[in-house]
């Protein structure tokens, strides 16, 4: 592989800079997007296969029937005719609104579930966190205005309002509803009370928090409906207890609800903004007016790709069944698997020989990495559930998304009374990207992330390593991180720890916290308890891809390791981009995932002889390696 390195710069003061500095110097991001380069880049390309292929399908069905499906959404997406003729039915959504008061609500809750109706409550189906063989009822808060409840106290909050006030105000006109101030105002005066009854993004990353069981007697004292006669509705009969996400929230629910008319103003501007994008480009177009303020993008996302990314959020593994068969080798899976083998080899050599933790951890741990699941590239077999996805392809574009999310949901709440099905898959095989699903303790690499610079069967094996190495080695981390090290091998949450081992886990959790808080980029500062998960989670990537590399070719080049480490996170961002993900995303910055990870290893010394006068030079006393 060829590299243009940045010689003004040297690799021990900047290893990010030095790998990637001469890209990102040339390189413009698209107006319609919020970043360029490594994920984003292999992602864009992605889309543009598929909406290639997709075009071909529109005029020469495939014979699969699932396929066809997808692509006739496809084309009902991209018929902006057809689009527009959804508006009466739009109206009407709203003016059921309109009859709504506070004594038909309760009455009314099962109705404005099922027919997508904003409530002030999610209710919903998942993974039961104590019995992962099993589904709960969970119920969390509503969603702010802005990205973060944070963020309201920030110079920024008038202005972003400011850019929704007016962006909704365009929308109502447009639509012919007059009391558009009105509405405005009690929107944001309810959702200013939302902003301080729910989690920021810092609670939520402590996901284990989540569990909090309540009894149904519990949630009615806090509540001022009987959850039970919408629970009969939906499932015909009732649990036990539902897992509050969000204890503040339902505690609170009463004085949020204390003004229905708040409630009811809220409900029609969200219902109005997330239905008119169906209707034509120019609703679109308004629509988007607030999001691309947050990530400072200047022109609405094309159709075509708009078109495709709504067809993947209902039929996402039929597209990914599609692209993994047609696009991604047997070869470079069964590469692959040997690759995560290897990880996990040394993530067992490492435990084994671990110097903090008893015997008796150390024997759980490696229980847990055996019982790990890995899924690589693409199902075998679809799931039964998109069978039951169907619509009516003569309707507008709007009710055929209503009649995809009733039917979304009815599949959801079916599985309430239902064993885990522990074979899904959370992301299809189109998704450049890659996870570890703490309650199923399984591992998945979609087929379009196996690609340059993450991998390929043409990169040198010490690329790889860096690359998508790294990439396993840190999704196996997450196993063992703040969150994932508190559930065992089944995927519950489960105490597996001595109390003297599990103390000294977080004072090095403690330390990686501290070892990130308050690093600085020129839009502001990184969050350590926001993105601790996946610090941990990219350390412990690259200490298990340097020892299986190490171990698998013993005279490896480790230069071409940290080179590629540094060029997969290679990222130019938008700075209103980059300061939303410093407040909302559990991952660092690009630069830092780079530059941080790599000078705790005495490795990365070593191969670039850097010395503490270097800048890439960090004291041995606060590095930090915790598997």
């Amino acid at each position: 592989m060829k590299y243009d390195f940045n010689e003004n710069v040297r690799i021990q003061d900047d290893l990010y800079n030095y790998v990637n500095g001469k890209w990102l110097s040339k390189a413009k991001i698209p107006a319609t997007d919020s970043s360029t380069g490594g994920f984003i880049n292999i992602r864009n390309n992605v889309e543009k296969i598929m909406i290639r292929d997709l075009n071909k399908l529109v005029k020469k069905p495939s014979s699969d029937e699932l396929l066809n499906r997808a692509v006739n959404l496809y084309s009902n997406i991209l018929d902006e005719s057809k689009r527009i003729k959804g508006l009466d039915y739009l109206l009407n959504k709203i003016d059921y609104l309109n009859n709504l008061n506070k004594d038909n609500f309760e009455d009314s809750l099962y109705y404005l579930y099922n027919n997508n109706y904003p409530l002030p409550f999610g209710i919903f189906v998942t993974e039961d966190m104590k019995d992962a063989t099993k589904y709960v009822l969970a119920l969390m808060g509503p969603n702010t205005i802005l990205p973060d409840t944070t963020m309201y106290n920030t110079p920024n909050a008038t202005n972003l309002l400011n850019i929704y006030k007016d962006m909704v105000a365009k929308i109502l006109g447009k639509l012919g509803i007059n009391n558009a101030d009105d509405l405005i105002n009690k929107t944001l005066e309810f959702d200013n009370k939302i902003s301080k009854i729910v989690k920021s993004s810092e609670e939520w990353a402590d996901y284990i928090k989540c569990y909090n069981p309540y009894s149904l007697d519990d949630i009615n004292n806090y509540l001022n409906f009987d959850i039970k006669k919408l629970l009969m509705a939906r499932f015909g009969k009732l649990t036990n207890e539902i897992i509050v996400f969000d204890p503040k929230f339902i505690e609170n629910y009463k004085d949020l609800m204390s003004d229905f008319n708040l409630y009811l103003a809220w409900a029609k501007i969200n219902l109005i903004i997330n239905k008119v994008t169906y209707l034509s480009e120019e609703y679109r177009e308004l629509a988007s007016i607030y999001s691309r303020a947050i990530q400072g993008t200047s022109k609405l996302v094309e159709l075509n790709k708009y078109a495709y990314r709504l067809v993947n959020a209902y039929y996402d593994e039929v597209l990914g069944i599609y692209y993994g068969k047609k696009y991604f080798g047997e070869e470079a899976k069964q590469d692959v698997i040997n690759l995560v083998k290897n990880l996990i080899i040394s993530y067992k050599n490492r435990l084994s020989q671990n110097t903090w933790l008893s015997k008796e951890t150390i024997n759980k741990a490696i229980i847990k990495l055996d019982k790990m699941e890995l899924k690589i590239g693409y199902p075998d077999k679809i799931n039964d559930k998109y069978y039951k996805l169907v619509f009516n392809p003569n309707n507008t574009l709007i009710e055929i998304i209503d009649d995809l999310n009733k039917i979304a949901k009815q599949i959801s709440d079916e599985d309430l009374f239902k064993k885990v099905d522990r074979t899904i898959w959370v992301m299809s095989g189109n998704t450049v990207n890659a996870c570890y699903n703490p309650s199923f303790n399984d591992i998945t690499f979609p087929a379009a992330i196996l690609q340059e610079p993450f991998y390929s069967i043409n990169q040198t094996i010490e690329e790889n390593y860096g690359g998508i190495g790294c990439v396993i080695g840190h999704e196996i981390s997450h196993a063992f991180d703040n969150n994932g090290a508190q559930m065992d091998e089944f995927g519950n949450i489960n105490n597996w720890w001595t109390e003297a081992d599990y103390a000294s886990f977080q004072e090095k959790t403690n330390l990686m916290v501290e070892q990130f808080d308050g690093l600085e980029l020129p839009e502001g500062k990184v969050n350590g308890k926001l993105s601790v998960s996946e610090n941990i989670a990219d350390n412990g990537g690259v200490a298990s891809s340097l020892e299986s590399l190490k171990r698998v070719k013993p005279d490896a080049d480790l230069k071409l390791f940290f080179i590629n480490y540094a060029r997969i996170w290679c990222q130019k961002s938008r700075p209103e981009y980059v300061k939303l993900l410093l407040t909302i995303d559990v991952h660092g910055p690009s630069y830092y995932r780079a530059n941080m990870q790599v000078k705790n290893f005495p490795e990365f010394y070593e191969t670039f002889n850097v010395k503490e006068t270097d800048k890439m030079y960090l004291e041995p006393n606060k590095r930090i390696i915790i598997w």
